[in-house]
């Protein structure tokens, strides 16, 4: 083993002498500086003993220090230069501040943004705390880190979030550095007499039906801009409560080829990277919803994404950004209506339940949760009843005025028959779930037809660019499909 010994090497030009620590190891020498000096009488005369009563306190204890490091290993067949090596790095301190950035960067190269966003915000939050922007392992200690969380008491998600983001680092790092079956610990876990506090259960965000039907139903303002956050917002929101409660990173991150024949798949951002199954779903956009989502269908042949959302905006978060704000405007129009894109996702579910009959396996199967984990592996799953449960609470949506909690009483087949001279056929007009012309009789040979038709017998009273929500059945045949045009 090792022998260490406090000692100076030669006079400095001032008259001082920098105190090394001597390591003898197979006969041979070497030195590891310290941070102390001692003048010439602090020296053995004629020897590079110290005589200086504070420095040999201070040598002392960090020598009892390196050989309580060297008795946690065998460092026999060790070099001289590994023995140093493992002195250095088990008096050195370790930059926290420096692996998390190095750990989340590496999320970010593996495409995990979401994920390190998060991470991000938990690093910044505690370094605010610490008041530094350099922040050692040494210093989170099990206290400094129960009066972190504390400081986060007061919020809903983040005391919960923040804490396993930074244990979460706390981990990697120990597998980094440590090596406990060598015995080297440089990094001590403070967690075990930590506890992370539990989220706040989600607040029930979902808007009531009559504010709902009044949103969709506002006409935003004229503006200069193509695409303008009034329409935008409204729209987006359309396309998500007609879509299953889709989000927002979703649409952004959409590709050309995850549409095709009415078909949309995608992998839900949020979850992909957790799930087996890579959080895949499927959902046949309703006819209804159509004219809306071409109208934001990417023109650049070049470009890979569905969507033209990436002409103006940068990333997914600025998208939402401008979409809430979007949304924002409309509720300024709706009184007693404030809300967010989130609370349509909400809606979904709650009237896919209460008004839709939906079980609530069925509410987590089209919102694409993360249910029957082994069964969505092994299983070709059939996504229809999602579409089914979709049609059903858009129709309860656009499509009658009836109050919360109620049963419907007639399911909307999937497909929708070409239409003949000799089909009865029943037309109707909603706006705000109210009928406000209807026709019922034959000759009609195309949809066109039957919506120019009721076009025409709209009252006088609703203004230029007012939404309309259009109903035709197939009486013969037992079939209703939906659409939606501006006067």
């Amino acid at each position: 083993m090792a022998t260490l010994k406090a000692e100076v090497q030669g006079k400095r030009k001032d008259g001082t002498y920098l105190v090394y620590i001597r390591v003898t190891h197979n006969r041979r020498n070497s030195y590891l500086k310290t941070p102390w000096v001692v003048m010439e009488n602090g020296v053995v005369r004629g020897k590079k003993e110290i005589c200086d009563t504070y420095v040999c306190q201070q040598t002392s204890k960090l020598i009892e220090h390196y050989y309580q490091l060297l008795n946690q290993i065998d460092t026999q067949n060790w070099t001289l230069q590994e023995v140093v090596e493992y002195l250095k790095s088990g008096t050195e301190d370790i930059s926290f501040t420096d692996f998390a950035r190095k750990y989340i960067q590496k999320m970010q190269n593996d495409g995990r943004m979401r994920t390190a966003k998060n991470y991000k915000c938990a690093v910044v939050h505690i370094h605010r705390f610490a008041d530094t922007n350099s922040l050692m392992f040494s210093r989170m200690t099990s206290s400094f880190l129960k009066n972190w969380i504390e400081s986060l008491s007061t919020t809903s998600r983040c005391k919960e979030k923040y804490p396993i983001c930074v244990r979460e680092i706390f981990k990697q790092a120990i597998l980094y550095y440590n090596d406990e079956e060598n015995g080297v610990v440089r990094i001590k876990y403070p967690w075990t007499k930590v506890t992370i506090p539990k989220s706040d259960t989600p607040e029930k965000r979902a808007i009531p039906i009559g504010l709902l039907r009044k949103f969709f139903q506002v006409i935003p303002d004229d503006s200069r801009f193509k695409h303008p956050l009034q329409e935008l917002g409204q729209d987006v929101a359309k396309i998500s409560i007609c879509m299953c409660g889709i989000n927002t990173i979703d649409l952004f991150e959409a590709k050309k080829e995850q549409l095709a024949k009415g078909i949309f798949w995608y992998n839900r951002a949020k979850t992909k990277g957790s799930r087996t199954d890579k959080a895949y779903f499927e959902i046949r956009i309703p006819p209804f919803l159509m004219p809306t989502i071409e109208k934001y269908l990417s023109k650049d042949k070049k470009s890979p994404w569905l969507f033209n959302f990436h002409d103006r905006l940068t990333n997914g978060d600025s998208f939402n950004a401008n979409v809430n704000i979007g949304i924002d405007q409309i509720c300024d129009k709706v009184e007693g209506l404030k809300t967010n894109f989130g609370a349509f996702r909400h809606t979904w579910a709650t009237i896919a339940q209460n008004d839709c009959g939906a079980s609530l396996s069925d509410v987590d199967f089209g919102l694409n949760h993360s249910t029957h984990k082994m069964a969505r592996v092994y299983t070709k799953i059939d996504f229809s009843p999602a579409w089914k449960l979709n049609e059903k609470v858009m129709e309860f949506i656009f499509f009658s005025d009836e109050e919360s909690k109620a049963k419907k009483e007639t399911e909307v087949e999937k497909k929708f028959e070409k239409l003949s001279k000799y089909n009865l056929i029943k037309g109707e007009v909603f706006h705000a779930g109210k009928i406000v012309a209807k026709v019922e009789t034959t000759g009609f040979s195309n949809i066109d037809q039957v919506i120019n038709a009721l076009m025409k017998m709209i009252p006088d009273i609703y203004p230029a660019r007012t939404k309309f929500q259009f109903k035709i059945t197939n009486v013969d045949k037992d079939q209703a499909q939906f659409y939606e045009r501006c006067k």
